[in-house]
């Protein structure tokens, strides 16, 4: 079984966001709503997970706290952007 994980430029990057967040999150969580860590983590678990590294996705959802609301927040549909560019 291989454990690989991409190691193409793009993957790296989205990797290194995803780190980022997470950090962010906890950081985050020390002062502010878990409404607001909720959102750091689902936004880390997004970019893991456009990274390759699955095992990190189901790392996050597989917490006893905050998992439930990652998922939950995962499975939503995305806004609706009405336009494609804002204008002034």
């Amino acid at each position: 079984m291989s454990t690989a994980r991409p190691a193409d430029p793009a993957a790296l990057a989205f990797r290194g966001l995803g780190w980022t967040l997470l950090m962010l999150g906890g950081l985050a969580g020390i002062a502010m709503p878990a409404v607001v860590t909720t959102g750091l983590w689902t936004a880390a678990s997004r970019a893991f997970a456009r990274g390759g590294d699955d095992a990190m996705v189901q790392r996050l959802l597989s917490a006893t706290k905050f998992g439930p609301r990652i998922r939950r927040r995962l499975n939503r549909p995305a806004p609706r952007r009405i336009g494609g560019v804002c204008e002034a």
